[in-house]
């Protein structure tokens, strides 16, 4: 694409001005952005600007972003609007915004891909074909720099599978991209996985592959969610143990310095998500599940009550709560002591108030109890707790309330000894009480049983 120095000085002037502190400035600029939107190659001129390296990187971000706004408003076509995009302009991004994605900082690929999912929900595949195969071919051997802008597009794009109705089109374009990435899907995972069990130990190179594992995951189950294709059941063997593997897997490298999740934790969180999805939806396939069920219990058990490691947690338990509800494994858990110790080692600690919530509950009251009831997007360990406990009333009724009980009473008296000191004690137990009394409920009205 070739492009209009001046036109871009101009536009990028505009954007500076949006930023300003100036009302009056940000009117203009505004009006300015808007009467240009009109004109001819100007959504190919936004991209050319985001592509600008010697741009400053704040007026690229507010390129991007306003790129992302214009697609949002513009590109779907229907009969009540007037479509102001040329079909040259449309086919100039659909050419340029997949290597655009590949090479930006994180910072705009994330509003670039947003876009791309925009366009590729009402373009793919019957005006974007040749998405796929474009990905394919730009995938590397050794740069897994390019691979990551490469699968973060395919996991946007795909992403949208998950919350969708089951329709014929959408079917026809699961196929669709099955025929066409399967294979190279397979090469690049098990190249990761040879490539992690390089760089032991090297936490640069490790940053960058663990980032690829797990946005190979995200797209396993973008590509699994909404049926079990055939190529992912033939090959069920070769992925679940590699799951497996990183499930376990521990490097000091790999491990991130401060109490937000990384790499790791979302590989391990994204596992639980696939492993939860095949024990709801495809249980009679997933033979590895009760391997799967004893790895995750061990790993509940043992994990650290960092921040960073909530996600995981919660997850985990998510996978347990659904393994629990459903009667035919219920031999797993039916031994008392079992019940005593998911109660005991995996529950009890994970119901403890998070010093986060303490700080948020001190700093701001209504939005502690606006999250509280409203529930976290994320999933918090007391949520996940909570799950399990009615999952296992779901099938053990009474031995749950008897060792649910026991650890109530305990918290009560712990409590008494010093009110002062020991009001999470008494906090725990009330989680406790109201976790074994609601069966179910629902976010309109609350309990139902």
């Amino acid at each position: 694409m070739s492009s209009n120095p001046t036109s871009q000085e101009a536009l990028a002037s505009s954007l500076q001005q949006t930023l300003s502190p100036n009302a009056h400035e940000r009117k203009q600029a505004e009006q300015f952005l808007d009467s240009m939107e009109q004109t001819p190659h100007f959504v190919v001129l936004i991209l050319q600007l985001v592509n600008n390296q010697a741009t400053n990187e704040n007026i690229r971000f507010a390129a991007a972003l306003y790129f992302k706004n214009f697609v949002k408003r513009r590109w779907p076509q229907n009969e009540d609007t007037e479509d102001t995009l040329s079909v040259e302009d449309r086919k100039a991004v659909k050419s340029e915004i997949v290597s655009l994605m590949i090479t930006v900082p994180k910072r705009l690929q994330l509003q670039i891909g947003e876009a791309v999912s925009i366009i590729a929900e009402n373009d793919f595949p019957e005006e974007w074909p040749e998405l796929i195969s474009t990905l394919v071919s730009k995938l590397s051997a050794t740069d897994y720099h390019i691979n990551n802008g490469i699968l973060q597009t395919a996991h946007t794009v795909f992403r949208e599978w998950r919350s969708a109705f089951r329709s014929d089109r959408l079917y026809s374009k699961i196929n669709y991209v099955l025929s066409q990435f399967t294979d190279a899907y397979l090469q690049v995972f098990v190249t990761t996985d040879r490539l992690i069990g390089e760089h032991a130990g090297n936490g640069a190179a490790l940053k960058v592959l663990l980032h690829s594992l797990m946005l190979l995951c995200q797209i396993y189950y973008d590509l699994n969610c909404q049926d079990l294709p055939p190529f992912f059941e033939d090959n069920m063997d070769q992925f679940m143990q590699t799951f497996h593997k990183y499930l376990v897997y521990s490097d000091p490298g790999a491990e991130s310095d401060d109490d937000i999740p990384g790499d790791l934790e979302e590989v391990k969180a994204s596992i639980c998500e696939i492993i939860d999805l095949y024990a709801q939806r495809y249980e009679e396939e997933f033979k590895q599940l009760p391997q799967f069920v004893e790895t995750v219990w061990s790993m509940l058990t043992t994990v650290s009550a960092s921040h960073k490691y909530d996600i995981v947690v919660s997850r985990g338990m998510s996978f347990l709560c659904t393994v629990v509800r459903n009667p035919r494994h219920r031999s797993l858990f039916a031994a008392s002591e079992s019940l005593q110790l998911i109660c005991e080692r995996i529950i009890i600690p994970n119901t403890a108030l998070p010093t986060n919530d303490e700080e948020l509950f001190e700093d701001d009251p209504l939005q502690f109890v606006r999250r509280d009831v409203e529930g976290s997007e994320a999933g918090s360990r007391r949520e996940a707790a909570a799950a399990l406990i009615s999952g296992l009333l779901d099938q053990f009724a009474t031995e749950t309330t008897q060792v649910m009980s026991q650890y109530i009473q305990k918290g009560l008296a712990q409590y008494a000894v010093n009110p002062v000191a020991n009001w999470r004690d008494k906090d725990i137990a009330m989680f406790l009480v109201t976790s074994v009394a609601v069966v179910a409920s629902v976010g309109s009205l609350g309990a139902t049983r």
